[in-house]
């Protein structure tokens, strides 16, 4: 016997069996039950949600020998030619290749005729709204006023092409799109039957690649299986259908938030280096963008996004980078890179020009926000920017993040207070430029750029950033927070990111200590208690105006 596809092997035979449609199952059942049988039906909806598969069950429903019945036995001769496509009783008409109204015409006579074998004849017209107008007035009367031993369901993905007065004629049944999580579960059933092993994020990943098509589902199913043989993870997904691995998503936008044009452009040559299509990636990015928008514009809408706890956390983290404004405009270059493929020019040069165009593009600015700082300012452009038409992309609001029980916190009210700013930093633009940092106030204080390296840079909020010492590292947390040190500190770092920043130094003791290279080395020692421990050196540094940048121990 020749291989039979899962779409084909698994198709329901019982209306229990159809997947999330039960608002329509429900109501055929009753109506089956009740002797209520309409003589024209409209099954509107997406592509492989169930139309046909329903109206063929309809057409045993009423045919079986125990029927009419809500649940057929499957075992009559009715129901089994039926099943089998081989029914006299049941006709499948093309709409999309029967256009035409000579085509109606003939249907118009067959009507006449009485069933076979069954006790009605259905006549189930696929796509109907490819019909053209002449044929749906040859098919109105029919339709109707048909005989009593016919049943009509028509099928289509465009209801909105189909003529009121068609409309009017029959009972409409909307076929909804299939929800993730619904399609990951019988994707589930069937693999187990099939004996597959599978991994619950391949089978989601499976799903959401179907968008809402139980068809489309079981042929990608069936295509991943043939690749991977016995054992599907979520990599055979990706590498079987070409797919573009979420993780890729995610530090192409990392690039993006953090303007980093050159990774931006790295991204895009690993892209075409794997061999992905572009729309594909294009799609998917859309995609990305959308999840962004959704939980910026409310973060409580998690739901709406069939999204794992993992993915929720790691899609929140991401929407903190951006403003809710910038995702409408880069979900507009994008869109705009998926219609230029179509033009047949490179699509190499059109990615990266897009993708440059995202790292670029500059924040969105709410214009109660310009008229608030004009306000405080006295109408003067903000510290930085006099003369500039645009801000870049620093607005973000990064996400708050909690350390491990920090204790012996060291207070920065000493710090010279910061102008108010509408310039906020993200972390991903912050770790980009940090190196950077440390190399400038390295230039004016090497013991200062050594101990701030000490510290691990955890997060910002408001512009403040946050950095902790180890339990440790007290003397390097006293030296860095004098007014003077922490002056320059600021003064570098507004310098160095272009914006008004504060910064917060602190002692987690459960932070691990520094590793050493060498066990034997004597214990660090702190420049200014040896300062303070000798007057004659604090007199020598207060007539120089000089700084230890370093104490050299002596060997053993």
């Amino acid at each position: 016997m020749s291989y039979l596809v899962f779409a084909r092997k698994y198709r329901p035979q019982l209306f229990d069996e159809v997947v999330a449609q039960e608002h329509i199952t429900r109501t055929l059942r009753n109506a089956l039950r009740n002797n209520r049988v309409a003589s024209g039906y409209l099954f509107c909806g997406p592509r492989g949600t169930g139309k046909t598969t329903v109206a063929r069950l309809l057409a045993k429903a009423v045919n079986c020998a125990e029927g009419p019945t809500e649940t057929p036995c499957g075992k009559c001769a009715a129901c089994v030619e039926i099943t089998a496509g081989s029914s006299l009783d049941v006709l499948e008409i093309d709409a999309a290749s029967n256009t035409g109204v000579d085509d109606m015409r003939t249907l118009r006579e067959n009507v006449r005729y009485l069933p076979t074998h069954g006790k009605k004849r259905v006549f189930i017209i696929d796509e109907v709204h490819r019909l053209s107008g002449s044929a749906f007035d040859a098919l109105l009367k029919t339709l109707e006023e048909p005989p009593e031993h016919v049943v009509f369901v028509l099928a289509t993905t465009e209801p909105l092409k189909v003529p009121d007065t068609i409309l009017s004629r029959t009972q409409r049944y909307d076929f909804r799109r299939v929800s993730v999580s619904d399609l990951a579960g019988h994707m589930k059933l069937i693999a187990e039957k099939e004996k597959i092993e599978f991994e619950n994020s391949a089978l989601t990943l499976l799903a959401r690649k179907a968008d809402g098509s139980v068809r489309d589902s079981l042929s990608l199913l069936d295509q991943v299986a043939a690749f991977a043989g016995d054992k599907i993870t979520e990599q055979d997904v990706v590498n079987a259908l070409g797919l573009v691995d979420r993780d890729f998503l995610f530090s192409f936008v990392e690039a993006v938030a953090a303007t980093d044009r050159g990774r931006v452009l790295l991204l895009t040559k690993s892209l075409f280096d794997g061999g992905i299509d572009v729309s594909d990636f294009v799609k998917e990015l859309l995609e990305h963008f959308r999840c962004l928008m959704i939980l910026k514009a409310d973060s409580q809408a998690g739901a709406l996004l069939e999204l794992t706890s993992d993915e929720l956390s790691a899609y929140q983290r991401q929407a903190d980078f951006f403003q809710l404004g910038d995702f409408l405009r880069l979900m507009k270059i994008a869109t705009d890179l998926y219609d230029d493929l179509r033009s047949g020019i490179d699509p190499r040069l059109l990615l990266e020009t897009a993708a440059v165009k995202m790292a670029e593009m500059e924040s969105t600015i709410r214009f109660e926000e310009i008229l608030a700082h004009l306000q405080r300012n006295g109408g003067n452009a903000p510290s930085g920017q006099a003369g500039n038409n645009s801000v870049k992309r620093d607005l973000f609001t990064p996400a708050r993040r909690t350390t491990d029980q920090p204790t012996s916190a060291k207070s920065s009210a000493s710090e010279p207070p910061a102008p108010r700013s509408s310039h906020p930093i993200n972390i991903p633009t912050l770790k980009s430029g940090w190196e950077n940092f440390l190399v400038v106030l390295k230039k004016s204080s090497p013991m200062l750029a050594s101990q701030v390296r000490m510290a691990e840079l955890r997060s910002i909020k408001d512009n403040q950033l946050q950095l902790f010492f180890a339990a440790s590292s007290e003397g390097s947390l006293e030296l860095v927070t004098k007014p003077e040190h922490l002056k320059l500190i600021l003064q570098t770092l507004r310098d160095c990111f272009r914006a008004s920043l504060t910064v917060k130094f602190e002692i987690d003791k459960q932070k691990p200590e520094p590793a050493s290279d060498d066990s034997n080395k004597r214990p660090a020692v702190d420049p200014q208690k040896l300062v303070d421990s000798s007057p004659r050196l604090k007199s020598l540094l207060d007539k120089v105006n000089g700084e230890i940048i370093g104490v050299k121990k002596a060997e053993d």
